[in-house]
């Protein structure tokens, strides 16, 4: 006999959320519901990107890919109120940077975020407004570095990162011979 129930079965952090960026043609608006920005160097490699080791020991650096800085907010989305990960480059973080040191938290933030020049690559520009937390009943934000480490498939590390005003991270200029791993060496 089966066992009805009225709700489905509560899902674990790991599998239900997507990633989401700015779209070309329309603005995102959702509210974070996070309490802080999460972001690690990264590298676009294989048709996807993949966490950067660090100097030393990753390799992709030693391939000669150039790594960018991505930052990631849990996000319920407006309209639709699918819960998901944000994603946004280090320009496009500083106003959640700024938002987090004006209000201690992130949790509750309206944002809409926009390409002005409508082109899939172009820049992104995120507005921000104040919510209050205790107006709203928000979900319990997911363990974002847990989803992350699952999707690129790497170890989960539970501890915590030490906090920096600003990611660090460096263009590394591709060299004169094109060899920096996209491009076959020309013999």
């Amino acid at each position: 006999m089966p066992q009805w129930i009225n709700q489905p079965p509560k899902a674990t952090d790991v599998s239900i959320f997507r990633i989401i960026r700015t779209p070309a043609n329309k603005p995102l608006q959702a509210i974070i519901t996070c309490t802080d920005l999460v972001g690690c160097n990264t590298h676009y490699a294989s048709n996807r990107t993949v966490p950067c080791d660090g100097q030393g020991q990753c390799q992709w650096c030693a391939n000669g890919y150039s790594h960018r800085w991505h930052g990631y907010v849990s996000a319920i989305m407006l309209p639709g109120l699918e819960h998901v990960l944000f994603e946004c480059t280090a320009t496009a973080a500083d106003v959640f940077r700024n938002y987090y040191q004006l209000h201690d938290t992130l949790r509750a933030c309206h944002f809409q975020a926009t390409r002005p020049s409508k082109r899939p690559n172009g820049r992104v520009v995120i507005a921000t407004r104040p919510g209050d937390p205790n107006k709203v009943r928000l979900p319990q934000p997911p363990d974002i570095r847990r989803i992350l480490c699952h999707l690129w498939n790497v170890r989960y590390d539970t501890e915590q990162p030490t906090g920096m005003d600003k990611p660090p991270f460096k263009t590394i200029g591709l060299p004169d011979d094109n060899t920096d791993g996209r491009y076959q060496a020309q013999a």
